[in-house]
């Protein structure tokens, strides 16, 4: 009676306890944003995950997003715009109920570029200019006042960098 009781309890363990887990891919780079992968102001941050599941009564009630996962990976930082070194995975784990996910594991793509990030717009950068070009300019601290007023402004990335280029007069 015990070995039967035994090999039932190690029954319902395996059962229970199944799962499986699957790689599906390794990238050099993701992201669901628009990305400048040719500004020089990116650079690689930390280790995050992120994930998308959903659960599972009998069938799965719907389908994991890859996108949404890739999402809430780069999330983890206001100032990230894609992921390094992806490793994308499966999970599923299910006997009556359980769930299904997409797993997203990378390194942060950082743009300090972007406005409230480290770059200009954060630093109060002063352009390096020579001293006869400086008293040439009578509009400098004028051109330097409208600097930091769109520094402190909540504008997206193009829009900040629209406006710069007009007061810089690029």
């Amino acid at each position: 009676m015990r070995t039967i009781s035994l090999a039932l309890l190690a029954l319902t363990a395996a059962v229970g306890l199944n799962g499986c887990t699957m790689r599906i891919a390794d990238l050099t780079v993701a992201s669901s944003k628009n990305v400048n992968l040719n500004s020089g102001a990116l650079t690689e941050g930390r280790r995050v995950t992120g994930s998308d599941s959903v659960p599972v009564i009998l069938f799965p009630l719907g389908f994991p997003n890859m996108e949404e996962a890739i999402d809430r990976a780069i999330e983890k930082d206001k100032c990230a715009v894609g992921l390094s070194d992806v490793v994308i995975g499966q999970e599923a784990f299910a006997f009556i109920v359980g769930y299904q996910a997409i797993n997203v594991e990378g390194n942060l793509l950082i743009d300090a570029a972007k406005p409230g990030c480290g770059g200009l717009a954060t630093q109060n950068h002063r352009p390096q200019y020579n001293q006869a070009a400086q008293a040439s300019s009578p509009s400098y601290s004028t051109q330097q006042q409208q600097l930091e007023q769109l520094s402190r402004e909540s504008l997206s990335y193009e829009e900040y960098q629209r406006r710069y280029r007009e007061i810089v007069g690029e």
